[in-house]
């Protein structure tokens, strides 16, 4: 039974002896298939080695020869520099000995020129004294000229202002001369009591001739009865309101007169009042749309002398020239719109003065 048991144990440990050595082969099998794989891929990696040093010995054989070309190249480039170079400065050399002398020129020249220049510096000098002499006398004569001329202007423009002042006077006096003539013609339509002559006179024996006919004329009249006659007092004038609105509305409409009579009561009673130089301007200005051209260039003119500053002073002076036009005396109308220009070079009339001017030269 022990042997049994010891022969038993021993298989058993034969067995596993043998197991091992069976897989200690394969093993040993397997890694010698690994290693001829490995000899073949060392293999294949020598041959690329091989190809890769042939091909980089080629490339830097290549490369050698092109930098060899290259430095040939840059050899031969750099000698043709060195040429230019030395070209260069033998033209240096020559170009700064040609300066010298030139320098020896322009210094024997600037010389010469520099006294040349200070004789004409001292000529120009003596001229420009000369020209400034004759330049301050031309000033004089010309600050003289205008002098002259602005008295000439002030002057006309007295004298236009004279003119206006004297037409309207004479525009006055004819007024009042027709307002007198009207009253006449009023006191005479009264009606006179008319009566029969008293006698009559036999002319079938005389021979009429021209004098006797005057004797017989004056006859009749010393024969008339006197008839007393009544004149009744003249009609008292329209009443008016007197406002300045009142006045600018009959203005719009066109009744000048109207608004002239309301401008002109306005005044009366408000000399000072807020709208005084307003209403004195507008009186002008319906005596100016009535084709009343003389009273109104006095109108006008009393703005402009006794209101200079007022935003009305140029529309009026404007308006005189117009007014001037108007009773055929473009001198004095020149002389108005000239003034306007000199006196309110700013204003908006002035461009219509000018075209004025521009037209009465034509």
């Amino acid at each position: 039974m022990k042997r049994a048991v010891l022969y038993s144990i021993v298989l058993l440990g034969f067995s596993t002896l043998l197991v091992q050595c069976v897989a200690t082969q394969q093993d040993v099998e397997y890694t010698n298939v690994k290693v001829r794989k490995m000899d073949t891929k060392v293999d294949d990696i020598n041959k690329e080695i091989d190809e890769l040093k042939k091909q980089t010995v080629q490339d830097v054989q290549a490369r050698q020869a092109a930098t060899g070309d290259r430095l040939d190249y840059q050899q031969s480039e750099i000698l043709r520099l060195q040429a230019e170079i030395e070209e260069n400065n033998f033209v240096v050399r020559q170009v700064k000995e040609e300066n010298k002398e030139l320098k020896k020129l322009l210094l024997n020249r600037m010389d010469t020129s520099e006294q040349s220049r200070l004789g004409d510096i001292n000529s120009l000098n003596e001229r420009m004294a000369l020209a400034e002499e004759q330049l301050l006398k031309a000033l004089e004569r010309v600050t003289f000229a205008e002098n002259e001329i602005r008295a000439i202007k002030e002057a006309r423009s007295r004298e236009a202002s004279q003119r206006a002042m004297d037409a309207a006077q004479r525009a006055r006096e004819a007024e009042k001369k027709a307002r007198t003539a009207t009253v006449a013609q009023k006191s005479s339509r009264v009606a006179r009591e008319i009566k029969p002559e008293t006698f009559k006179v036999d002319v079938s024996r005389q021979n009429i001739t021209e004098s006797s006919a005057e004797e017989m004329e004056a006859e009749r009249v010393a024969a008339k009865p006197v008839v007393k006659t009544t004149v009744p007092p003249p009609p008292p004038p329209p009443q008016v309101s007197g406002t300045y609105e009142e006045g600018m509305d009959l203005f719009k409409q066109k009744k000048y007169r109207e608004a002239y009579n309301n401008f002109a009561d306005y005044l009366e009673n408000n000399p000072s009042g807020p709208q005084a130089v307003n209403a004195r301007y507008y009186v002008a200005e319906s005596l100016y749309e009535e084709k009343d051209y003389e009273l109104a260039i006095l109108e006008f003119q009393k703005v402009i002398v006794e209101h200079p500053k007022h935003s009305l002073a140029p529309k009026a002076l404007y308006k005189q020239g117009l007014s001037f036009e108007k009773i055929g005396d473009p001198e004095t109308a020149r002389i108005v719109y000239n003034k306007l220009v000199d006196t309110y070079p700013g204003g908006a009339e002035t461009a219509s003065a000018k075209s004025r001017l521009e037209s009465l030269k034509k």
